[in-house]
This record gives structure tokens, sequence and C-alpha cells, in this order.
């Protein structure tokens, strides 16, 4: 489930409680990409969620605007960990980036314009099934325990 970045929208946090049930009766993972403010609903996903994945770019903006919303969410979240899109511009490596913000690094990976491309397509994120972003899903869904998720 994803947030949608335009227009601000209020989900009720018994709605998305009933969306997250569902999820988890049908599927074995299920993943909501959570928006940048803590709303009643995002609220309730992050106090739903096993792991929660903060991602963050290897840029010192993000990297500030990380420490804020990690200060938010971090009280609601039994597991919270990272990922890191590096390296940055500025040469900022994913250690220095989970160091900064004091989380467990789950991986990182650069930026793949293929990425882009594929969703402006219309084909999602993984249509070739190969590359930075497929490999670092395989390692993260590893690392948390999800192996047979990783092989469907």
């Amino acid at each position: 489930m994803s947030w949608d970045r335009g227009q601000e929208l209020t989900i009720r946090a018994d709605i998305i409680r009933e969306v997250i049930a569902a999820g988890q009766r049908g599927n074995d993972l299920v993943v909501i990409d959570l928006p940048r403010r803590l709303d009643p609903a995002a609220e309730e996903a992050l106090t739903a969620a096993t792991t929660t994945i903060l991602v963050v770019p290897a840029e010192v903006r993000a990297i500030a605007a990380a420490t804020r919303v990690k200060t938010g969410i971090a009280p609601l979240c039994r597991d919270l960990r990272m990922v890191v899109r590096a390296p940055g511009v500025t040469g900022i490596d994913a250690g220095s980036v989970a160091s900064t913000l004091g989380l467990d690094l789950l991986g990182s990976m650069k930026a793949d314009p293929a990425v882009a491309e594929s969703v402006d397509r219309g084909f999602g994120p993984c249509r070739r099934g190969r590359g930075p972003l497929v490999a670092l899903c395989g390692r993260v869904l590893s690392e948390l325990g999800l192996h047979e998720v990783a092989a469907a």
C-alpha cells in the first residue's frame, strides 16, 4: 500500500487497521509506504508493523529530515531499521548515515534510473526482475527471515 504524495488525504485509523488486517490474512508480507507526516492512520500502521524501515538518501538534508522522522516514529516502532540510497553526490556512505541516525543498516543501493523509467511507464519498479533494487530487496527479505517470500 502506498500514500499519494500530492493532495493531503486523511484516512481514519480504524480503516487502515482493517486494511492491514485484510492484507495480513491473505499474505505473508505486507508493505506499507507511509506518508511523511504522522497522522492517526500512519501511527496505526507503525504500531501494527513488525519491522519499520526508514529509507534515507545519503544527503545532508535528507539525513536531517530522517533524524526528525526517527524521533517521531521510534516510540511507535517495535523494530526500526534503515535502508540508504548511497553514495550521495557528496560522497556520504551508507555506514555514515546509519551511524548518524543510530539505526541498524539493512542495506544500501545506488539510485537506478531504470526503476523510475519502469514506474513511469506503468510496469512497476522491478519489471526486469534484476538490478540493484531487486538485489537489495532480496537481501532485506533474507535479513528479516523472509526467505520463502524472497524466493517467490
